[in-house]
């Protein structure tokens, strides 16, 4: 999402840089131009606790800044490198906007995590304090965060967004898609209560496909195999690109089964409203997938850690091709209304500028 809101706003003339980090550890610091913007990326050393350690940051920072003289500094967090914002004096006089896409303690949080938020949490309020416009990705993450409580007069709720892309071939493949699920196989993304839901669909045409991997995956495929469902799951693990546009275009419907307000928004839901695919997610509370999908209208909203739920919501949309269908129709116009990039560069641009 942030690289398709970069190039959305280099086409708008802006100019624009970004600093992020490297994927993995060993690689050298790079710069290059993306899409008409430049990007640094900066080396990391490690991990620690799901978290990119990159030393080097604060360096590189600094001379970016000196070379790039920007008006505006977009922080995105949570991201401790963004802290370094605090100490330099290049940063001190910019106006700073932060994009919060997450609180850092979860509903179930790390143990580690949980030890040194407190530290955390100082950096984080400092910079909260600094800020002038705090974005916020939907309104049910805004009402529901505690940090942001105190600085919600700062706060402008802006979705996230996609680039519309044109119809591109579709590879080939043996198999029905079905219902299709994307995402880390980790617990907040209540795959268990999705495959739970399937041994309920009293459907033998319908079949799941899960797209991703994770820490659950050998747990999950035992469920699979005990409830005697081998027919009507299968995972692919991971796959490119290409293989995931073919799979949004080819399915019936998506489902997004996530128990926590970890999962903030639900970007996946965008990528199958932008091919006119119904939805379906649930209602944790905080969480932004229920202001994504207009229940009844672009999908269906049901109640999460629910596998009574989600068989209800997966038979009626198996059911129905209908109303299937017209719930695609319903997305595909909302996401190019609502969450077209071009439109949420339009709502960034305007906090840039101090009108919203």
């Amino acid at each position: 999402m942030m690289l398709a809101l970069m190039q959305a706003q280099v086409k708008q003339g802006l100019s624009v840089s970004a600093l992020v980090h490297h994927h993995q550890t060993g690689k050298p610091f790079l710069s290059s131009t993306e899409g008409g913007a430049n990007v640094y990326r900066v080396p990391i050393i490690a991990k620690l606790l799901f978290v990119p350690v990159a030393l080097s940051a604060y360096w590189h920072l600094k001379a970016i800044l000196k070379k790039e003289q920007p008006d505006v500094i977009h922080a995105h967090l949570p991201n401790v490198t963004c802290f370094w914002l605090l100490l330099l004096k290049q940063a001190s006089n910019r106006k700073l906007v932060l994009h919060w896409h997450s609180d850092v303690i979860g509903d179930k949080p790390n143990w580690g995590i949980k030890c040194l938020y407190p530290v955390y949490r100082i950096f984080e309020k400092a910079l909260l304090v600094r800020a002038e416009r705090i974005i916020v990705t939907s309104q049910n993450y805004l009402h529901s965060s505690k940090p942001l409580r105190p600085f919600r007069h700062k706060c402008v709720v802006v979705p996230l967004g996609l680039e519309d892309i044109p119809d591109k071939p579709v590879t080939d493949s043996s198999f029905d898609v079905g219902a299709l699920c994307i995402g880390r196989l980790t617990y907040y993304k209540g795959h268990k209560y999705l495959i739970n839901a399937m041994a309920k669909v009293n459907d033998k045409k319908l079949v799941l496909t899960i797209v991703g991997d994770g820490d659950e995956r050998t747990k999950l495929e035992t469920m699979v195999r005990e409830l005697g469902i081998t027919d009507k799951v299968r995972f692919l693990g991971q796959v490119s690109d290409e293989m995931l546009y073919s799979l949004i275009v080819r399915c019936r419907f998506l489902v997004l089964p996530s128990i926590e307000r970890t999962e903030a928004f639900g970007l996946v839901l965008l990528e199958a409203m932008r091919a006119g695919k119904a939805c379906i997610c649930t209602d944790v509370p905080g969480s932004g997938m229920s202001n994504v999908v207009d229940h009844q209208s672009t999908g269906l909203v049901v109640k999460h850690a629910s596998a009574e739920a989600l068989a209800q919501a997966l038979l009626q949309l198996s059911e129905n091709e209908v109303q299937t269908s017209k719930l695609g129709e319903n997305g595909r116009l909302r996401f190019l209304t609502q969450f077209k990039v071009g439109e949420i560069e339009k709502l960034v641009r305007a906090i840039y500028q101090g009108k919203k």
